[in-house]
């Protein structure tokens, strides 16, 4: 199923009063994408949620795949097609993805003729790509305060979304408070664009946040609460994809000289809460 934005659906209305009403359209279809990280950029998770699409530098809809879209001019036309996500996984913050190129190309366009467009995408030139929390070699996060948790490196065939493991964090059943946070630091600037990548999977809801270290001081702010992508205690994970916005959090705290990411969880859905993390980048 596809949506559209309303922009399309007024051009839609305005061409059909046009006098010439005969004019035949072609379409442009789009039904796979793909994306190519480079070297040190990590893996080639994605998610992708719809495709921003012009001609010509107007609109013409915001869509999810598979889809056909009429073109209602003839002739040479640039198309370009901009990957959007869901900003903090919040349908209702959709964007176009500051950190993907756009597919760009020129058609000579015939009515009644359809072009298959297969976009392909990878991270930007300027993009700064902090791929370094893959979990290939280990789980480096550590307890934290009041901690509970146990944490393990699973390097089995089947479980890690891509690469050679994946984090793994269990709260058992007598125990109240899971509490990781990673190793390393990174830095943020107030007012420029940063996101965080992640793979994950859980049987139960669990915070993602920052410590921010201001004056010396270590704040913790929660970002987002994530729900299970699976139920019960499966053995192997059910893979879902979010992007962060850490922009949003460094313009709150503008004096922060750095942040440190981290996870916690209480007992909630399930009886023995199972989280597993692979693939985070930090994306300035």
């Amino acid at each position: 199923m596809c949506f559209i934005t309303v922009c399309l659906a007024v051009s839609l209305v305005i061409s059909c009063r046009r006098s010439d009403e005969n004019l035949e359209p072609a379409f442009i279809s789009i039904n796979e994408h793909s994306f190519q990280s480079g070297p040190g950029q990590g893996s080639n998770s994605t998610a992708l949620t719809e495709f921003w699409c012009y001609t010509d530098g107007d609109i013409l809809g915001v869509v999810d795949t598979p889809v056909s879209l009429p073109l209602l001019k003839q002739g040479r036309q640039t198309i370009n097609v901009f990957p959007g996500i869901k900003n903090n996984g919040m349908g209702v913050s959709r964007i176009r993805y500051p950190f993907y190129t756009s597919f760009d190309t020129t058609l000579d366009v015939v009515p009644g003729e359809t072009y298959q467009l297969n976009p392909r995408f990878s991270y930007l030139s300027t993009a700064n790509v902090d791929a370094d929390r893959d979990f290939n070699s280990g789980n480096f996060f550590t307890p934290g305060t009041s901690n509970n948790g146990e944490k393990d490196w699973v390097s089995e065939s089947g479980f890690p979304a891509s690469g050679m493991g994946c984090g793994l964090f269990r709260l058992p059943a007598d125990a109240a408070l899971l509490h990781y946070r990673d190793i390393t630091s990174f830095s943020l600037t107030s007012g420029s664009v940063a996101f965080m990548e992640m793979d994950y999977s859980c049987n139960n809801t669990f915070s993602v946040g920052v410590f921010v270290n201001q004056g010396g001081s270590l704040i913790q702010v929660p970002v987002l609460y994530l729900t299970p992508t699976q139920t019960g205690s499966d053995v192997f994970p059910n893979w879902n994809k979010i992007y962060m916005d850490l922009g949003m959090v460094a313009k709150q705290y503008p004096n922060a000289s750095t942040y440190l990411l981290y996870i916690e969880c209480s007992r909630n859905e399930a009886s023995v809460p199972v989280i597993y993390l692979d693939d985070i980048k930090i994306v300035k």
